[in-house]
């Protein structure tokens, strides 16, 4: 009955409009909802390093009127970390997907002193995702210099020497994984934990320009917070070693480090 009933009206109305020569027209109307506003959100970094003033590389010789942290001439054996913070000045939350180390000028004398220096790269977690202040901040760098400097004093060369370097890195990694340190931040005393991202070589971490992608899951920098991360590098000891370190005796090179963050929503 309802189809019958939809075709009879069409022909009542095709004979109406033949007699007549009638013009119909349909009433309308509308409906509006206005001002819709579509506007992006954004991702950007801003990055510091712990050191007066904040401006500058980590990792420098000589201590001056830019930077009071110079390491001073490298030999083998010496270990130095230091903290780069990197602050989310965006509306997105932003994840750590990627990390490279960039030669700058003489790339071969660069990657000869990459092959010859071990960096840890580590992110940190809080007892309840408390944020630091600058002072707890810095003693926690503080910290961890002095426990990797204790791992390096204990069988880590006898390791290295004995396995190579990827198997007694790979010790080194599960030890810093197993440390906590309890810091006194904003008048609380909050327990931190290291979650690593990257233990290898210096040229590994370069890897012919294509870095490293982070080993930590859901390492989440939200919008308007910042992330410490801690760099450690160790000029290695040749001793047992297909590299010599006399190879780049009174070498100078540089090296650039690259975070790369992409948004978290929908990715």
């Amino acid at each position: 009955m309802k189809k019958i009933a939809v075709l009879a009206v069409a022909a009542v109305l095709a004979v109406g409009g033949s007699i007549g020569s009638a013009t119909y027209a349909l009433f309308t109307s509308e409906a509006q909802n206005t001002n819709n506003s579509f506007k992006s959100g954004t991702l950007s970094l801003s990055t510091h390093r712990n050191d007066v003033p904040v401006d500058g590389p980590m990792f420098y010789q000589n201590d001056s009127a830019d930077g009071r942290m110079g390491t001073g001439y490298w030999a083998p054996k010496d270990s130095h970390t230091r903290a780069m913070f990197i602050k989310n000045t965006g509306s997105l939350d932003a994840k750590l997907t990627h990390i490279t180390a960039v030669p700058a000028g003489n790339e071969t004398d660069a990657l000869k002193f990459g092959e010859q220096a071990m960096v840890t790269v580590a992110s940190f977690k809080t007892s309840n995702n408390k944020a630091l202040d600058t002072t707890a901040a810095a003693k926690l760098n503080e910290e961890v210099d002095k426990e990797f400097k204790k791992l390096l004093n204990g069988n880590f060369w006898q390791k290295l020497q004995a396995v190579g370097l990827q198997a007694a890195t790979a010790e080194v990694r599960e030890e810093l994984l197993d440390w906590t340190y309890r810091v006194n931040s904003n008048g609380e005393s909050v327990t931190v934990g290291i979650s690593d991202i990257f233990i290898g070589s210096l040229k590994d971490l370069y890897n012919g320009g294509s870095g490293q992608d982070t080993k930590v899951p859901n390492l989440i920098l939200p919008a308007g917070q910042t992330m410490q991360l801690s760099y450690t590098v160790t000029f290695l000891d040749d001793a047992g070693q297909s590299f010599k370190n006399n190879d780049i005796r009174g070498t100078t090179v540089d090296f650039g480090f690259v975070n790369k963050f992409e948004q978290v929503k929908n990715n």
